[in-house]
C-alpha cells in the first residue's frame, strides 16, 4: 500500500459571489469508475443546486460523491468494533431532562445562569451544550482555551460564562456515561479523526480512489469538522475548504491557529479580512425600491416580477430571495395573485400548524383521555377527519364535515351548565341519543358523529407501536382520497392550500414512521407508558425538531426561497426582499453573554483564536446569505425594503446594502410600476451590466 501520509494539504479558498471556488469544483467533475473527490456541503438543498449546475452544463459527475461529514465519519469508523450510533435531538433532550432534575453542583451553576426550573429550560441549555461542542469538539485543550477566554471577561460575564460552561461540560460527561462515548456529530467526527490519525491507511481502505476532499458553501467550520479535515490531510488527502465571501476571510485567517499541528504541507489563506466592504453582487447594479410598509414592499416586489413576466420572461427565470422566505409567503402570495401569477415558497413546512397534523394530535388526545368536553370530542372533525374507506354509509354524509355542521353539533350537544362537562366516548354516545330525541341535533349530523364514535371505540386504549400505523394510515389515505379533493375544489387559482395540504399529508406519513420508531424505543427503555398521550407527545417532539417537506418544483410558478438556498443557482432575474436593518441582518441571539461572543469572534487572544466561531454569532453570515441570493442573478437585480413596520416603528436601511452597487428608484418610477406596470429602465433593459 502506498504511503498515504505524504502529499496531503489543507487549502482555504474564499469564493466570490459567483464562486470561483465552486467553478473549480465543477471543472473537476468528470466520469470515473469510482469517486475521486468527496464533496461536503452543509445543506441538502446545496447538494441539489450543485447537481443542477452540473446537469445544466451536461457535465458528468461520477468523479464526485456529494455527501456530508457525518457520513464520511461513519464510513471511516465502520468495523472499528465500537458503537458509533448517534442519538437524535429528541433522545438528547430526554436525557437532559432527567439529568437536570438531579441535585448536583453543576446543576446549581446552571440554575445560577438559567433560573431555578432547569427542565423547563432544557431547549436553551441544549443549545448552550451544542454551542460548546461546536467551539471545542469537547477536546480538553480547546475546553481549556474556552475557560481562559471566559476568565478574561469582566466580572459578571466571566461568572455567567463559567457557570454555563461548567454545567454543560458536566452534562456532556453524564451523557457519555448514560449513552456512549460517541453519541452526537460533535463526538462522532472527532472519533473518526482520531481513528484516521492512528491508522492513516484507513482512508484508502474506506475510499480507495478519493484523493480530494472538498467542503463547499459553508459559513462556519466548527471544531469537529476541522479536526476531521486535519486528519484527512495528514492521511495524504488534498483538502479544500471553499468559503463564502462574508465569513470566509476570518475563517481562513485563523485556520492555522486552530489546527492542532500546522502541517508542513501548508494551509492556504486569502488576503482580505472580512471588515473590507467587499461587494456581494459585483457584476450587476441593483434597482433599489423603498415602500412604506411590509405589505407595500410585497406589492412592489410582485409588480417587478409581474413586469418581467409581461415582458415574456418565464416564471422559472425569476427568483425572489429573502432572509426568511416563509415570513413573506402570505403577503407575496396575495400581491402576486393580483397579477395572476403563482408563487412557490421553498420553505420548510410548519407541519405542526397544518390541518392534517392537528387532526392527528386531536385524535391522540381524544383516544388518550378517559373523558373529554365537547370541544375535545369534536376537534378531530373540525380538522377534517374523514372515516377510513368503507367505514361510512354510502352517500349518507358529505365528508369532511363543514364548519357549519360541526358548529351545529357543538351547539346541539352543549350543556346548559357554564362549566364544560367531560364524558367518555360512551357517555357522548348517550348524550347524542338524547340530543337527537329532543331535536337538538339533526339526524344526518348524528349519523356522521356516530360513524366517528364507532371508529374511536375500535381503536386500542393502550397502543403498541404497530397500532400507530394501523390507526392513522387509513386516515391519511382517506384524507388523500376525500379531504384533499374537497380542499382542491374550494382553493384559489394558485392552489396554495391544496399544495400545503398534500405536503402535510406526506409529512404526517413520515411522522407516523418516525414516531413509531421512537415510541418502540422508549417503551423498551421504560421511558413512556403505553398511551396515546405519550404518542402525541413524541409526535410533537418529532414534528418540531425535524424539518418538513419543501415546495415541489413547478415551472409555472415563481420561486421564493431563503437567500442562502440560492447558493450556486443561476437565474436571469432576482428580486431580494426585506433589506431592512433588524430583518436582514438579524440581531445575534445567544445564551452566552455578548462579551464572550465578541471575544471569540474577534479572536484578540491566542486562546480565542484556537476556538471555532459559530456562524450564528457573527453578522458576516448574513453577508454570505445576501451574496448567495444576489449572486444568483445574471441579467437584472432588484432589492426592496420598507420604512415602517406594522406597528408604525421607523425601520432603517439594511447596512448590508453598503456592499451592493444600487441605484435608488425614485417615487414617481415606483408609482409608475405599481399603477401601470412599467419597469424602470435598468430592469426593463435587462439590468445593470453583464457578467
Amino acid at each position: 500500500m502506498p504511503d498515504t501520509t505524504e502529499g496531503g494539504s489543507i487549502r482555504a479558498v474564499v469564493g466570490g459571489v459567483h464562486g470561483s471556488d465552486a467553478d473549480a469544483l465543477l471543472g473537476r467533475a468528470s466520469r470515473a469508475p469510482q469517486p475521486t473527490e468527496l464533496v461536503v456541503t452543509p445543506e441538502r438543498l446545496h447538494r441539489r443546486n450543485l447537481k443542477r449546475r452540473l446537469a445544466e452544463h451536461a457535465t458528468p459527475r461520477s468523479s464526485l460523491r456529494l455527501t456530508d461529514a457525518t457520513t464520511i465519519a461513519d464510513d471511516l469508523l465502520d468495523g472499528v468494533g465500537e458503537p458509533v450510533d448517534t442519538i437524535d435531538r429528541i433522545d438528547r433532550l430526554n436525557h437532559f431532562e432527567t439529568l437536570l432534575q438531579r441535585k448536583t453542583e453543576s446543576n446549581r451553576r446552571l440554575r445560577a445562569a438559567f433560573g431555578g426550573d432547569l427542565p423547563a429550560r432544557v431547549e436553551t441549555i441544549a443549545a448552550a451544550h451544542s454551542r460548546v461542542g461546536e467551539l471545542t469538539g469537547w477536546a480538553d485543550d480547546r475546553l481549556d482555551d474556552l475557560s481562559t477566554v471566559a476568565d478574561g471577561l469582566p466580572g459578571v460575564d466571566a461568572r455567567d460564562t463559567a457557570d454555563v460552561v461548567a454545567g454543560v461540560r458536566a452534562l456532556e460527561d453524564r451523557l457519555v456515561e448514560r449513552v456512549a462515548p460517541i453519541h452526537s456529530r460533535e463526538t462522532l467526527l472527532p472519533a473518526a479523526a482520531d481513528a484516521l490519525r492512528e491508522d492513516p491507511g484507513r482512508w484508502r481502505e474506506t475510499f480507495p480512489a478519493a484523493e480530494r476532499l472538498s467542503v463547499a458553501g459553508v459559513s462556519a467550520v466548527d471544531a469537529p469538522l476541522l479536526g476531521l479535515l486535519d486528519a484527512a490531510a495528514a492521511a495524504g488527502v488534498t483538502v479544500t475548504v471553499s468559503l463564502r465571501p462574508g465569513t470566509g476571510p476570518d475563517i481562513a485567517e485563523r485556520l492555522s491557529d486552530r489546527l492542532d499541528v500546522e502541517p508542513g504541507r501548508g494551509v492556504g489563506t486569502p488576503g482580505a479580512r472580512n471588515d473590507t466592504e467587499t461587494a456581494v453582487a459585483p457584476g450587476l447594479d441593483a434597482a433599489e425600491f423603498v415602500a412604506d410598509t411590509p405589505e407595500g414592499e410585497a406589492r412592489v416586489a410582485a409588480a417587478v416580477v409581474a413586469g418581467h413576466l409581461r415582458n415574456g420572461v418565464s416564471p422559472s427565470d425569476v427568483l425572489i430571495v429573502a432572509r426568511d422566505a416563509g415570513e413573506y409567503e402570505r403577503s407575496l402570495r396575495r400581491a402576486l395573485g393580483r397579477h395572476g401569477a403563482t408563487l412557490a415558497v421553498w420553505a420548510q413546512l410548519p407541519a405542526e400548524r397544518t390541518v392534517p397534523y392537528r387532526q392527528f394530535a386531536a385524535v391522540c388526545e381524544l383516544l388518550g383521555n378517559d373523558g373529554v368536553d365537547v370541544e375535545g370530542l369534536l376537534e378531530p372533525l373540525s380538522f377534517e377527519w374523514v372515516p377510513p374507506q368503507g367505514d361510512a354509509e354510502e352517500g349518507s354524509t358529505a365528508w369532511p364535515l363543514s364548519a357549519a355542521r360541526v358548529g351545529a353539533l357543538r351547539a346541539g350537544l352543549a350543556d346548559e351548565s357554564p362549566d364544560p362537562t367531560e364524558r367518555s366516548v360512551d357517555g357522548w354516545a348517550d348524550r347524542l341519543d338524547d340530543a337527537v330525541d329532543s331535536g337538538q341535533v339533526p339526524g344526518a349530523d348524528a349519523a356522521a358523529l356516530r360513524t366517528f364514535l364507532d371508529w374511536v371505540r375500535e381503536q386500542p386504549t393502550a397502543p403498541e407501536p404497530p397500532d400507530i400505523h394501523r390507526t392513522f394510515e387509513p386516515l391519511v389515505e382517506s384524507g388523500r382520497e376525500t379531504a384533499l379533493p374537497a380542499v382542491f375544489a374550494a382553493d384559489s387559482d394558485d392552489l396554495s392550500r391544496t399544495s400545503r395540504y398534500a405536503r402535510a399529508l406526506s409529512r404526517v406519513e413520515e411522522l407516523l414512521t418516525d414516531t413509531r420508531a421512537k415510541y418502540d424505543e422508549w417503551l423498551a427503555a421504560g421511558d413512556v407508558p403505553r398511551s396515546w398521550l405519550a404518542v402525541a407527545d413524541l409526535a410533537e417532539r418529532v414534528v418540531t425538531t425535524r424539518p418538513g417537506r419543501r415546495e415541489h418544483a413547478n415551472a409555472a410558478a415563481v420561486d421564493a426561497i431563503d437567500a442562502t438556498d440560492a447558493w450556486l443557482r443561476e437565474v436571469p432575474h432576482v428580486v431580494a426582499v426585506g433589506l431592512v436593518d433588524g430583518v436582514w441582518p438579524r440581531r445575534v441571539e445567544s445564551v452566552f453573554p455578548e462579551a464572550f461572543r465578541s471575544a471569540v469572534v474577534k479572536g484578540d487572544s491566542a486562546a480565542a483564536r484556537r476556538l471555532a466561531v459559530p456562524g450564528r454569532w457573527t453578522a458576516a453570515r448574513e453577508v454570505d446569505h445576501l451574496a448567495s441570493g444576489l449572486g444568483a442573478a445574471t441579467e437584472s437585480l432588484a432589492v426592496t425594503r420598507y420604512r415602517r413596520d406594522r406597528e408604525g416603528t421607523a425601520m432603517e436601511r439594511s447596512p448590508l446594502l453598503s456592499r451592493v452597487s444600487a441605484d435608488s428608484v425614485d417615487e414617481s418610477a415606483t408609482q409608475s410600476l405599481l399603477t401601470r406596470g412599467t419597469l424602470p429602465d435598468a430592469l426593463a433593459a435587462g439590468g445593470g451590466g453583464s457578467r
